[in-house]
């Protein structure tokens, strides 16, 4: 009778296979890492357009106009009709400066007075710049809610020179670069002025043959500039080279590359990231448009109100945007009379 030898090492290795398959069977399945994705959440308001302090949910705005969020991580709201601005820190929404009447003095938080401020804007040392509907100047907040003005006659008109006696024209967007410096578009005059740390106001770009609205600055000192008149972002480098950087001049709301994107004729304002990300509020949508001025809507579906994955969120009018340092963005959500965050989740 012929016998059946099957070597030891056969018997070893089918049986180590076994086993191998025994244990991943036995093994729960791998899950892939979520996919992350662009997330709005409601950071203040109740959706009331009356005035309330108080805890973040219960708190009220009245059509807020701008918000803005300072190196230490404090938010500050332009809250147009309540002629304040309030600040949210802690849970808590209290005011920072202003009071129920419409009025354009200075002095110490509550002391002082705000006509409908449209703009609020911080510089690196935690000071607040804001522009203000027919106020011509450019007023200044300190940490303690002292408001002075930082540049401008208060007369309208055109002129520079020092910050005392320079005017200006209606204005629509201001920001802050990494010295201090500030920038202000002045709309009416067609022109981007500089208000230097010395106190020189300057023009820097203009006339121009648009009026240039709200606007932002990158690391290098690039400034991107709103124009809503033709539909387009236009960037001035620091040299005051004013070339387009994205937008067809074609109304409408289709992403794409640069020459081929669209922007609708409710544009407002611009923020950047420290990677020179832009993003524009357009509309009742959040745009993004890359350093290489690819564009993409990363919040809001239409006009509305509802928090949730950026493709199904909606806005109301979103009026004003801030950007803290995780690049997380702030919206002042104007007729939903709350204060919205866009994060990257």
């Amino acid at each position: 009778m012929k016998r059946c030898f099957i070597p030891l090492v056969v018997v070893l290795l089918i049986a180590g296979t076994s086993c191998k398959k025994d244990r991943q069977a036995n093994q729960p399945p791998i899950t892939p890492p979520a996919e992350q994705k662009w997330v709005v959440t409601t950071v203040a308001g109740n959706g009331l357009a009356y005035f309330k302090d108080g805890p973040v949910s219960m708190a009220e705005f009245k059509f807020p106009q701008d918000v803005a969020v300072t190196p230490d991580g404090i938010i500050y709201v332009a809250d147009g009709l309540n002629h304040r601005i309030r600040k949210i820190a802690g849970g808590q929404v209290s005011t920072f400066a202003g009071y129920e009447r419409a009025d354009t003095i200075s002095g110490i938080g509550a002391a002082a007075g705000f006509a409908i401020p449209i703009r609020v804007v911080p510089d690196i040392s935690g000071n607040l710049y804001t522009l203000d509907v027919d106020d011509f100047r450019v007023r200044k907040i300190n940490s303690a809610g002292l408001v002075t003005v930082a540049a401008g006659s208060g007369t309208r008109g055109f002129a520079d020179g020092r910050a005392e006696t320079a005017k200006f024209g209606e204005s629509l967007g201001i920001v802050t670069d990494n010295e201090g410096n500030i920038y202000v578009s002045d709309w009416e005059n067609k022109r981007i002025r500089k208000i230097s740390v010395a106190g020189e106001v300057s023009t820097i770009a203009g006339p121009m043959q648009f009026g240039p609205g709200e606007m932002t600055i990158d690391q290098q000192g690039n400034l991107y500039v709103v124009d809503g008149l033709n539909f387009i972002i236009r960037k001035i480098t620091p040299g005051g080279e004013v070339s387009i950087f994205a937008g067809s001049g074609i109304p409408g709301d289709k992403d794409g590359n640069a020459q081929e994107a669209q922007f609708s004729i409710n544009m407002r304002d611009i923020v950047a990231d420290e990677q020179g990300n832009l993003y524009l509020a357009d509309d009742n949508r959040i745009r993004k448009i890359t350093p290489q001025g690819n564009v993409s809507t990363i919040a809001g579906s239409g006009f509305g109100y509802r928090d949730g994955d950026g493709p199904s969120a909606k806005f109301s009018s979103p009026n004003g945007l801030g950007i803290d340092r995780q690049g997380n963005i702030y919206v002042a959500d104007e007729n939903n009379n709350r204060i919205r965050k866009i994060s990257f989740q």
